[in-house]
């Protein structure tokens, strides 16, 4: 009842607007409950009249459904009223901010580059510097930020030549790197992660983004993990921002095409794991991401078109290094 309570009040004040499409998934995250209780909280709402239903997933503020439906992020419109311990749970420490500044950072991954500013992101969060630097470290090791040659943090240019080197790089080294994993990778592990890729597979409506990203890293991070060839890992690492991509197509348009080919090429990899065939899981690993690759790159064009967002304060045009002036010319 007080996060319904909570977001009703957004929606009076304006904070929240007619057309914003409000989700579990996002809700969950901010208020720190399952979906369930969110679900709840958005089924009072819409007994109240206050939102209402829609073609896509989730609902819309306000009662007309024939809107044009606005993604933005929701945090900042609900922060205030936690600040005013209206609700269960407010952002306030690294564990919480995180998510929410990842989210963003992806939400603007089209529009790069951009720099990103440590001051102006202390201030957007409340946090130290030493908070900020820390976060921001960890979302380098996504491949979702890195540091230019004058040391400022940065969102990367993005372009289809640029995510396709990065699926090179991976489509010559991901397999090689899960045959060294695989006598490593916990039988417990691949089980699990088999019965969640399944279970999604059954799912009749379109898997969270959250789950999906789940499934993702327990291939491509998890597993491979117990890879002994530390360098390979590392290397590996920095082509990570091609899994953010998927989740940057889900976060901007609201669906993800193709989701149930990409499950059934998981569950195909984690099946020749579990019968401890690996050359077949390395081979299939290699398909998959070939046929990652082109998907990724489709989407991306589809993202192309869109009209940059309002950025957060923290977000400015970064300049450009002679070595991505051929990529932007691509675009």
């Amino acid at each position: 009842m007080s996060i319904s309570e909570a977001i009703r009040d957004a929606m009076v004040s304006g904070r929240l607007e007619a057309g914003q499409v409000l989700t579990e998934e996002p809700l969950a995250r901010h208020f720190g409950t399952s979906r369930t209780t969110i679900r709840k909280a958005l089924a009072e709402l819409h007994i109240g009249k206050m939102i209402t239903r829609f073609e896509g997933r989730g609902f819309l503020v306000g009662t007309d459904s024939s809107v044009l439906p606005r993604r933005d992020s929701i945090e900042q419109a609900l922060f205030d009223l936690t600040a005013r311990d209206k609700v269960p749970r407010a952002l306030s420490n690294p564990d919480q901010i995180l998510p929410v500044l990842r989210e963003e950072l992806i939400r603007a991954l089209p529009f790069g580059p951009l720099e990103i500013n440590e001051g102006k992101l202390t201030e957007h969060f409340s946090v130290s510097r030493t908070v900020v630097r820390d976060m921001l470290s960890q979302l380098r090791s996504s491949g979702i930020v890195e540091k230019n040659e004058r040391s400022k943090w940065v969102l990367p240019v993005l372009t289809a030549m640029d995510v396709r080197n990065h699926y090179q790089l991976r489509i010559l080294l991901e397999p090689v790197a899960l045959a060294e994993a695989a006598p490593n990778i916990a039988k417990s592990h691949i089980e699990r992660a088999l019965a969640q890729a399944r279970e999604l597979g059954r799912q009749e409506r379109e898997p969270d983004a959250e789950d999906i990203s789940k499934m993702e890293n327990a291939l491509h991070v998890e597993a491979l993990s117990g890879c002994p060839n530390s360098h390979l890992l590392k290397t590996l690492q920095k082509s990570r921002l091609v899994l953010a991509i998927n989740e940057m197509f889900r976060l901007l348009l609201g669906r993800s095409p193709g989701t149930s080919r990409l499950i059934l090429e998981h569950i195909a990899v984690l099946e020749a794991l579990a019968r401890n065939d690996t050359a077949a899981a390395a081979s299939l690993l290699e398909f998959h991401l070939l046929e990652a690759r082109e998907r990724t790159c489709k989407r991306l064009q589809t993202l192309s078109v869109l009209l940059p967002p309002n950025l957060p304060s923290y977000l400015a045009p970064g300049t450009i290094s002679i070595s991505q002036t051929a990529l932007l010319n691509e675009r």
